[in-house]
């Protein structure tokens, strides 16, 4: 009996991939079986659904067209499996990233509530305050923080990360403390290297204020630490900074026109197929950002 629908996943993941043997890979199985029921789903269509070259695969017209109509009926499956009550008994892997410290502080409790309603699905979370790359490191979605680089992407904005300035006690003892934003001019600034616009630190409604430091880091743990080492005022999440500011160990600064807010997203690659068991993780979360006060927009 043909296997139509373990055809078309396949075929999906290949071209998802732009290789047979990254979706031999992904799909666990030998680049020989992927190759087989690819030629079978071609052969079933009556069609050529890929350009084969030694080095690249291509969708023909026809391939283009078929892809986009597979990924909507895989959908519809999805769902008419959910609408007998399948969805109660979701299984298999969902790969997403999320960055260190939002991970550490809210999502790995949110996926835990989840694996509670869900304990077949298995979750495979790549912690970064890297973007990866959604497609070539096979991930089905992605929580970001700030600007979407990527357009081609959707995007959908689940909440906002409301940072603050901060510094501890010893620093502002010895250096002062901070009344306006052009007083910063003044004070060693921790710098973010991830952070879009570099050494400008936009307060509230405001412009731009260039400050000047002798500390970087690419990681807002660092940054977190050099400020409880009294090196300097550090802005970032205000998750990053919550047991401090409740202990004392660090004092928030110009409360008044504090930094500006970055939105967060959760990214899907374009045009790929969502799995069912994605799609509950994805909407479970945005649930849960909304119901976290220091996260929803």
């Amino acid at each position: 009996m043909k296997d139509l629908t373990g055809w078309m996943r396949t075929f999906i993941t290949v071209v998802d991939a732009a290789s047979f043997s990254r979706a031999a890979a992904r799909l666990e199985l030998p680049q020989s079986t992927v190759s087989r029921q690819v030629g079978a789903l071609e052969r079933h269509l009556g069609a050529a659904l890929l350009k084969r070259t030694t080095r690249s695969i291509a969708l023909t017209s026809e391939g283009q067209v078929y892809y986009e109509a597979a990924l909507r009926a895989l959908a519809a499956v999805d769902e008419a499996e959910a609408a007998v009550g399948l969805h109660g008994a979701l299984g298999g892997q969902v790969r997403l990233t999320a960055p260190l410290t939002l991970a550490q502080s809210r999502v790995i409790a949110m996926l835990a509530d989840f694996q509670r309603l869900q304990p077949r699905i298995e979750i495979d979370l790549r912690v970064s305050d890297h973007a990866l790359n959604l497609v070539s490191d096979n991930l089905d979605f992605a929580i970001r923080v700030g600007a979407i680089g990527d357009s081609r992407s959707i995007a959908r904005r689940i909440g906002t990360a409301r940072r603050v300035m901060v510094a501890s006690p010893a620093y502002l003892a010895q250096s002062g403390v901070p009344r306006q934003p052009a007083d910063l001019a003044a004070h060693n600034c921790l710098s973010y290297s991830l952070l879009a616009t570099g050494n400008k630190w936009v307060m509230g409604e405001g412009l731009p204020i260039e400050v000047s430091g002798n500390f970087r880091a690419d990681s807002p743990d660092a940054l977190r630490a050099a400020a409880l080492a009294g090196i300097g005022i550090a802005v970032n999440a205000r998750w990053l900074f919550e047991d401090d500011l409740a202990s004392g160990r660090l004092v928030e600064l110009l409360p008044h026109c504090s930094p500006a807010d970055m939105p967060i997203h959760l990214v899907m690659p374009p045009g790929r197929y969502v799995a069912a068991r994605a799609r509950a993780l994805a909407d479970h979360l945005i649930a849960a950002f909304a119901a976290d006060p220091l996260l929803r927009s």
